[in-house]
């Protein structure tokens, strides 16, 4: 029995409707959104005369583990893409009949970025294998994405051991100046282009990490510096696989076990006996304020013995703190009522008991208006007389 399907006049809109959709994969064919602590390596495969490869397999293997995260096939046109990959530094190789083995080291996969690597392979035996190096594109090729990538964050000197003390380091961002001596990792704060801070993105490996109430991190425990392996503030033209608000978007990639067993033991130090005391405490002759600060313990990574490419890694801090530097603000009770009579020989004696300080002759001209507006300037915020009420 057979069975026709007959379109009548909807044959154009279908038609219509398909065309689109071919015309938005054509579009989408070369983008390589990264979600998460992910990163992608793409590019091409030719011959030496320049003509594309279709069919070449390549391996893209994790130098760290020597585990092989992903197996592609070049596209008609010679190109490839290995989405989703671990951060992370890998190898690529490249295996096609009639052609020798080509193999690219050191391929550095960054958060939410894609490697373009470009591969030649030279006509031989399969047998003979042909290493390049340098062969990943010096800048991003793949994403008009803004932002910066900072590694080896267990290295720098923090003084808080708060790493996101270095978010501002992406262009358009900022924060504002973080208190040092102040007990635990210190909050910071950070602005992009201008906008609010509760405009921002967090991920912790490739999880949503933001407040329950706002998207701000600073009520949920970071890890220390020594367990972070990369992270990356983007600023601005990021895919749709990284966006939530239109601020800032942090990912934060943790570091991971490898094929050899590897560890660290850390102590972060500081003690007032090492500072300088502070020139506005020497001037009234105090002595420098209690500060001391150890923060130490261990990393350890490697295989687990049982299982076939399994690895763990493992990290523990301490921190032992006592600081009398920042010990909040202290705001005077003792302010002067506003007098009714707000003439400036009435408001001298009323504020400056002892006279005016050395090198002034009278009150601001503006502030001395300011504080005689009267009450008709501002209806519905006065007491009757005056706009600032006594």
């Amino acid at each position: 029995m057979n069975h026709h399907v007959v379109f009548r006049h909807q044959a154009p809109e279908l038609g219509r409707i398909l065309l689109g959709l071919l015309f938005t994969f054509a579009l989408s064919a070369n983008v390589f959104p990264q979600g998460g602590q992910r990163g992608a390596i793409a590019g091409t495969v030719r011959d030496t005369t320049g003509a594309a490869l279709p069919g070449a397999s390549l391996e893209i293997i994790n130098q760290a583990t020597n585990v092989g995260e992903r197996t592609v096939i070049t596209n008609t046109d010679g190109s490839f893409s290995a989405t989703f990959l671990p951060v992370g530094t890998y190898r690529v190789v490249a295996t096609l009949a009639g052609f020798s083995k080509t193999e690219a080291r050191d391929i550095r996969v960054l958060v939410s970025e894609t490697t373009t690597v470009n591969l030649t392979m030279k006509v031989g035996g399969i047998t003979e294998t042909v290493t390049v190096t340098d062969v990943a594109a010096a800048v991003q090729l793949a994403s008009p994405a803004t932002g910066e990538t900072i590694q080896n964050v267990g290295d720098l000197p923090l003084a808080t051991r708060n790493f996101f003390s270095l978010l501002a380091l992406s262009a358009g961002a900022n924060t504002e100046m973080a208190d040092t001596a102040a007990l635990g990792r210190g909050s910071v704060s950070i602005n992009v282009n201008g906008q609010r801070p509760v405009n921002n993105n967090f991920q912790l490996e490739g999880i949503n990490a933001n407040d329950l109430n706002l998207p701000i991190l600073d009520n949920v425990p970071l890890p220390n510096p020594q367990t972070v392996q990369e992270f990356k503030t983007q600023t601005s033209l990021y895919d749709a696989s990284q966006g939530r608000n239109g601020g800032g978007n942090i990912q934060v990639a943790l570091k991971s076990g490898s094929s050899h067993l590897h560890g660290d033991a850390f102590e972060f130090f500081r003690n007032n006996v090492l500072n300088a005391n502070d020139f506005f405490l020497n001037r009234k002759g105090q002595h420098r304020p209690v500060l001391r600060q150890n923060q130490f313990g261990f990393s350890l990574g490697g295989p687990i013995p049982a299982g076939k490419d399994f690895f763990f890694f493992t990290n523990y801090q301490g921190t032992r703190a006592a600081s009398g530097v920042s010990a909040g603000t202290t705001l005077g009770t003792n302010i002067p009522v506003l007098p009714t009579d707000r003439s400036e020989a009435n408001l001298i004696p009323a504020f400056f008991p002892n006279g005016l300080p050395p090198g002034y002759s009278g009150l601001d001209p503006v502030a001395l208006g300011f504080l005689n507006l009267p009450a008709s300037k501002c209806p519905g915020f006065n007491d009757g007389t005056f706009c600032i009420p006594s």
